[in-house]
């Protein structure tokens, strides 16, 4: 691990000193790498293994409010069962003035024995699509909001009592603030709730309710400085108190 992190910085300080003395374009493609202890998502553990992943995004129009793009995650190991985390997203998105609002459509292939990426039966299917919309308070109050709901996918479903398989819409909600700004280390707060809006459970907490906080932590940020690079770190502690789980992440951009 120590050493694949020394030649990616090799890499980048070699590239951005050729960079330095050529004057480029600009591009309407760019993409980053971030590696992380594990991976958590709306409180849930997707995988506990150090991963890798992958975000690249093509601006649609000139100011870059329409965006589409690609998110991958692969784990570094395989778990204690000979499965391994692998997961590849597609999204298009409209983000302007703090309001966002995009739509995702997710493929984790984790513990699936004969993953199909072009599978979308309903009963069968790995993928999920996820509605996802946000807003930003701008000015001294930057509260920020959430608001996810999964639209399809055999993983948010369930069998209704004349034996067809429905959707249950599974949906979370967040609200995050800064505690410290402009600080050598800066601080934020969330919560997160989730909730159904077809049926009795959702997919992010302990299986017994249909209204529960799964998603309550804090993260600290920083960067640290090598030569002429910066790294953007985060640590973020996060409690689900519906499945009694906590879990502290690590996460470094590299670029």
């Amino acid at each position: 691990m120590k050493k694949i992190f020394i030649i990616f910085v090799a890499l980048m300080a070699v590239q951005i000193g050729h960079a330095q003395d050529t004057e480029l374009k600009d591009s309407p493609i760019d993409f980053h790498l971030d590696i992380k202890t594990n991976h958590l998502w709306r409180g849930l553990v997707i995988t506990d293994k150090p991963m890798a992943a992958v975000f690249s995004k093509l601006n649609l129009n000139k100011s870059g409010s329409f965006t589409t793009g690609f998110w991958g995650g692969m784990a570094f190991s395989n778990d204690s069962d000979g499965t391994s985390y692998k997961e590849i997203n597609y999204y298009v998105q409209y983000a302007d003035n703090g309001f966002s609002i995009a739509l995702w459509d997710l493929f984790n292939t984790r513990s699936v024995e004969n993953p199909d990426v072009w599978n979308y039966d309903e009963n069968t299917t790995t993928h999920l699509i996820d509605l996802r919309t946000s807003y930003a308070f701008q000015g001294d109050f930057p509260l920020r909001l959430e608001a996810d709901v999964l639209l399809y996918g055999s993983a948010d479903s369930q069998i209704n009592e004349n034996g067809d398989r429905e959707q249950r819409y599974s949906t979370y909600v967040e609200a995050s603030y800064p505690i410290i700004t402009e600080s050598k280390v800066n601080l934020s707060a969330f919560a997160g709730a989730a909730f159904s809006l077809n049926g009795d459970t959702h997919l992010y907490g302990d299986g017994e309710q249909n209204f529960d906080f799964v998603n309550v932590g804090l993260t600290a940020t920083k960067v640290l400085k090598f030569s002429d690079l910066t790294f953007p770190v985060s640590a973020t502690t996060m409690w689900n108190p519906s499945q009694k789980i906590a879990r502290i992440q690590l996460a470094v951009s590299l670029f």
